[in-house]
């Protein structure tokens, strides 16, 4: 029985053993194949310039882009104009301009006032909704109440701003003021300096 197993397990180191050799021959044999590293030498001779120094290509631009920017054109003929909101208020200012003298207040005329595209002036002229009492209420109180809040913003950035600038006047001030005395000290050490001459009468002596 024991000789059965040796017998086989030899067999299989024997089969290991070669495998082992076929495998070792196919990665030298591997490595005797050529490599084409054409590529490789030209980026290390300089031949190929690197991307960020390669100049653009010469060929025409693709028809299918040159559609594309003919019709972004023909859309924005003056560029990307993104459209601006108007507050209640200003359509029916609008409106109301528009209806009082209209051959005046034109729909280019009424774009350019309010800083609108012209497609926006036509929707306000001809939109016939109006919000229901309850609803214009709130937008109007909603509406003074965001200007009221930026009208104390902007008196409290003011009055920080004026209390900055007479706080670093005063700053001037006391610094020029803290000069004076300085200079005044000194002059009255120079005058006392110049007056005393000699012993005073008071001065008391003593003589060891």
């Amino acid at each position: 029985m024991f000789s059965v197993l040796r017998a086989g397990v030899s067999r299989q180191a024997c089969l290991g053993v070669r495998n082992m050799s076929r495998s070792v021959r196919s990665i030298l044999d591997d490595d005797s194949t050529p490599v084409d590293l054409s590529e490789d030498n030209d980026a290390v001779d300089g031949i190929r310039s690197p991307s960020h120094r390669r100049k653009p290509p010469t060929e025409p631009t693709p028809a299918a882009w040159q559609a594309h920017r003919a019709s972004l054109k023909e859309a924005f003929p003056d560029g990307w104009n993104p459209p601006r909101k108007l507050s209640r208020e200003a359509m029916d200012g609008l409106r109301q301009l528009h209806r009082v003298d209209p051959e005046t207040f034109t729909t280019p005329v009424l774009a350019e006032r309010f800083r609108i595209s012209p497609e926006g002036v036509r929707r306000i002229l001809k939109s016939r909704w109006t919000p229901p009492p309850q609803r214009r209420a709130e937008l109007l109180k909603r509406e003074a109440e965001s200007k009221l809040q930026y009208r104390q913003l902007s008196a409290l950035r003011e009055r920080m701003e004026a209390r900055q600038v007479l706080q670093s006047r005063e700053d001037i001030r006391a610094a020029r003021y803290g000069e004076l005395e300085f200079q005044d000290g000194e002059d009255d050490e120079e005058t006392e300096s110049a007056h005393v001459r000699g012993i005073h009468s008071r001065d008391r002596l003593a003589f060891e």
